[in-house]
């Protein structure tokens, strides 16, 4: 009977550490879409680029929005500008079209 409870309080153990661990490694993205509203900068340039939450692309034009990594700065609201450090453009990620 002691080596049934033993094992018993190990399979309790072990799984409360799975299941916290689950937690403690959950892992937030900080790749976000901004619309590029001002045009007269190149594509992979984060200048005029601004964080919308919902879609904002029209068709017709050759940029409306990109990917950007912000890394360590803080998650944007509606109507932020993209950081001006601590950014990386993500290759691949540019939406045709235009900001509305």
């Amino acid at each position: 009977m002691n080596k049934l409870k033993k094992t018993a309080l190990g399979a309790i153990v072990a799984g409360l550490a799975f299941g916290l661990s689950a937690f403690s490694t959950l892992k937030t993205s900080t790749v976000f879409t901004y619309y590029k509203t001002d045009l007269s900068y190149p594509a992979a340039d984060y200048r005029g680029y601004v964080y919308y939450s919902g879609d904002r692309c029209e068709s017709g034009g050759e940029v409306c929005s990109a990917q950007w990594d912000i890394g360590l700065n803080i998650p944007p609201t509606n109507g932020a500008l993209l950081p001006a450090t601590g950014v990386t453009f993500q290759t691949g990620t540019v939406i045709d079209g235009h900001f509305d």
